[in-house]
């Protein structure tokens, strides 16, 4: 189920596994963390939001396969 973004904690969509949500002074370099652990993250795309902001993501952690797209741009 993807994460609302105000939910304290963050779960993989795939094994369920959790980690704590970076907060306050530490927002930073908890999320650097985070993207070092190999946790990656993506707006919830069957979301229809207000105002065009999804408010859950999807989330995956280093153990199970990446839900990051990576978008390549080509030189011109």
């Amino acid at each position: 189920m993807p994460t609302h973004f105000r939910d304290p904690v963050l779960t993989c969509d795939n094994c369920g596994a959790t980690a704590d949500r970076p907060v306050g002074a530490n927002y930073r370099t908890g999320w650097e963390r985070l993207r070092a652990e190999g946790w990656t993250a993506r707006a919830n795309g069957a979301e229809r939001p207000l105002r065009f902001l999804p408010h859950t993501t999807i989330h995956a952690c280093g153990d199970c396969p990446s839900v990051a797209v990576d978008q390549v741009v080509a030189a011109g």
